[in-house]
């Protein structure tokens, strides 16, 4: 996190992955969905961005991810609604497959 040209500090980022890096700087958890699937929405504090909010999911693969969403999300249904472009009320209805 401390790379000082940023497009490699994102790169290395991703390759490490964003699930472990949030592991690490102690993501604070806004809202947590019963479903894994939906995920918990974090925050974290990233030098040179600042605060920083994070949907930190399990796809149906049994992965684990960290995907950046907009900071105005406040809960994890409404942060993964916002990256499928759906309503929040029917991200429950998608069925996975894997």
């Amino acid at each position: 996190l401390h790379w000082p040209n940023m497009d490699q500090r994102a790169a290395a980022c991703e390759i490490v992955g964003w699930h472990n890096i949030l592991d690490q700087l102690n993501a604070v958890t806004i809202d947590k969905d019963e479903d894994p699937l939906i995920g918990s929405l974090v925050e974290v504090d990233l030098p040179d961005s600042g605060r920083e909010r994070f949907l930190d999911v399990i796809c149906g693969t049994m992965r684990r991810f960290a995907l950046p969403v907009p900071p105005h999300s406040k809960t994890a249904l409404q942060a993964q609604a916002e990256l499928h472009g759906l309503p929040e009320n029917s991200i429950r209805l998608i069925k996975v497959r894997t």
